[in-house]
């Protein structure tokens, strides 16, 4: 297997996401480079869906990173939602091509499950949260290769 600094090294460039949150569609234009003395991998989104969609106004950053003395990927995810008070970071160990991340919200748990395609170069999201003992659906996100190139 790669190292962890090379698989999150197939992120890098230009990217088109497509999905749903729920039954809302989603269609962002993310972009991936190095960031923090190459330390972290920093990916912004930026929602490209009709002014009338719920998403329209959407932004995030996701910071990736590997801690070499934990032998663990760390993701902080910011986005418009809200200002949080806390930072909780996502944890979580490679599982072949996937990364599947945990954030512990108090009592809910979420997760950000990356997954890389190499025979499509692509990755999906699949996002879900425990409500009431269950495991329950968030989103399910593609992002497909637009460039190889970060933006300057």
């Amino acid at each position: 297997m790669e190292n962890s600094r090379d698989f999150l090294e197939r992120l890098v460039g230009q990217w088109l996401l497509t999905g749903k949150m729920g039954e809302v569609p989603l269609r962002q234009e993310v972009s991936a480079g190095r960031t923090l003395g190459g330390k972290f991998l920093r990916l912004y989104f930026k929602s490209v869906t009709p002014a009338d969609n719920p998403t329209a106004a959407y932004e995030a950053v996701y910071y990736l990173g590997f801690n070499e003395r934990e032998q663990m990927y760390v993701m902080y995810l910011l986005d418009t939602t809200e200002v949080p008070t806390a930072c909780v970071p996502g944890l979580g160990r490679r599982e072949g091509n996937a990364i599947p991340f945990l954030f512990a919200y108090g009592d809910t748990e979420f997760s950000n499950t990356l997954t890389w395609h190499p025979d499509r170069d692509t990755w999906t999201f699949r996002q879900t949260y425990e409500e009431a003992g269950e495991t329950r659906n968030f989103a399910e996100k593609e992002m497909i290769r637009v460039s190889t190139q970060e933006e300057p």
